[in-house]
């Protein structure tokens, strides 16, 4: 059976809050330099008020009913520079009454030969304060 999970995967560019020099700065000769990150996962809309949640993983028998999720990560609305929606990639199940064991399964394919970045850039120039409302259903 083919799924794949109905939060949109996206990349979000973000500004990282970042940490000076330890000890005293000199003030004429400081020059802070900024970090700019990309984080890749599903969107959890509505998660947290003020922030984007992305997960990086799901369990693919809940795609109905999610009622777990891995490492969620929220990014201050804020610290959003750009946001990728990208092509999600359907999840192959075993059927329920054939199980196959990890070690009888295939491995993936190399990825050499795979196209880098396939995703549509969205504007965020008037982002939100409230994430969810970013994203619509008919995108």
């Amino acid at each position: 059976m083919k799924i794949k999970s109905g939060w949109p995967l996206v990349a979000i560019h973000w500004q990282d809050a970042f940490d000076g020099e330890n000890g005293w700065t000199e003030v004429k000769t400081y020059e802070p330099e900024q970090c700019t990150v990309v984080t890749v996962g599903w969107l959890w809309e509505g998660c947290l008020d003020g922030y984007m949640t992305v997960v990086t993983s799901y369990m693919p028998d809940e795609i109905d009913d999610p009622k777990t999720v891995g490492m969620p990560t929220h990014i201050p609305v804020g610290m959003v520079l750009n946001v990728y929606i990208l092509d999600q990639p359907e999840v192959t199940l075993p059927s329920k009454d054939r199980q196959e064991s990890p070690v009888s399964q295939t491995p993936p394919a190399s990825s050499s030969g795979l196209r880098p970045f396939q995703g549509r850039p969205l504007d965020v120039s008037n982002l939100p304060r409230v994430p969810h409302e970013l994203f619509r259903s008919d995108i």
